[in-house]
């Protein structure tokens, strides 16, 4: 199992090019996408808020924050921005650091420039645990902004901070982090909760479930991908419940599915035929599918491959093919 990444990039000299090159070299699992002379800075920065789609600058911080101020709009919805100096030797995250895990894309991306990753989050320089990073890894939706602080603060100042689990055989494999607590008659301040409309003035965090399995012939447009799966849920529902879109490893860096994961702030997994193979079942098999992929049926079996149920079986228009099925939420980790 992997989880890819579209990420834009975009440098203003031949030392900034060449520092890209090394990122574009160094990951597997990121497609890069270098700004078209073409286009204007502004018009690649808004492309990249409008879909989505993280954000490298190579260059000044100056140069990068003035081409993003009109698109800045909510953390919980804001692109990582990265800027890296044309020499490649800091790593800077200016925007979406936790909930859009731009921390740790930079931390990734300076150890492979051998860089400095400049964080300068508090929770991250106090090395305080990040409740919004916890919720972006594990496919939670967080239902208030405003009340991150009120959970990061109390850690800050060193404050025990109590949860409270409302999702039925919801388990954790590890132990809690430093200054977490279960809650067992304290004041509350954060809760796992199926209950998407609670407001009990704590921080909400309910699971994202949906998963879609998809397939595509090689080319198919994001346009016409988003157009198939909105046959059957709006854009609303899946921004707000669509965990992620799965598939078979060599879809791993099909451009129109990666737009589609970005835009609806999902994750974009793909597994080995091997893996999807091994998943038990009742599924529509193909043996022209076999023949050309290696398993007889990618979007049911990649849409249950990360503990999912399906709920819906195949269906197949234009060369896609979509499946959907709801994650199973048994167990999840506090740390990576």
């Amino acid at each position: 199992m992997i989880e890819n990444y579209l990420i834009r990039i975009t440098y203003f000299t031949e030392e900034g090019k060449s520092v890209g090159a090394k990122l574009v070299q160094a990951f597997e699992n990121i497609t890069f996408e270098v700004k078209d002379d073409n286009i204007s800075l502004k018009e690649f920065a808004r492309d990249s808020f409008e879909g989505h789609i993280p954000l490298i600058f190579i260059g000044a911080v100056g140069i990068a924050v003035r081409t993003i101020a009109p698109f800045i709009d909510n953390k919980l919805s804001d692109i990582p921005v990265i800027v890296i100096d044309e020499k490649g030797l800091n790593v800077i995250p200016v925007l979406s650091g936790h909930y859009g895990m731009g921390n740790d894309l930079a931390r990734d991306f300076a150890k492979v420039l051998n860089a400095n990753p400049v964080i300068t989050t508090a929770t991250d320089v106090e090395d305080v645990y990040t409740i919004d990073s916890f919720a972006a890894r594990n496919g939670f939706r967080i239902l208030d902004k405003s009340k991150i602080k009120n959970v990061s603060m109390k850690l800050l100042e060193g404050q025990i901070v109590y949860y409270k689990n409302e999702i039925e055989d919801l388990k954790f494999q590890d132990k809690e982090p430093k200054n977490i607590n279960q809650a067992s008659g304290e004041k509350i301040d954060f809760v796992f909760t199926n209950d998407k409309k609670k407001d009990d003035g704590t921080l909400i965090l309910t699971p994202k479930t949906l998963v879609i399995g998809m397939g595509c012939k090689r080319g198919k447009s994001f346009e016409e991908l988003l157009s198939f799966i909105l046959e059957d849920y709006t854009l609303e529902e899946l921004k707000d419940n669509l965990y992620g879109i799965c598939s078979i490893d060599k879809k791993a860096n099909e451009i129109g599915l990666l737009k589609l994961a970005a835009y609806l702030h999902c994750k974009f997994i793909t597994f080995l035929a091997e893996e999807l193979e091994a998943v038990s079942g009742d599924f529509s098999e193909s043996e022209f599918v076999k023949e050309n992929v290696g398993v007889g049926n990618v979007s049911e079996r990649a849409a249950v491959c990360v503990g999912a149920k399906l709920i819906a079986k195949k269906q197949a228009r234009d060369g896609m093919t979509k499946a959907y099925a709801t994650r199973d939420l048994r167990s999840i980790k506090w740390q990576e």
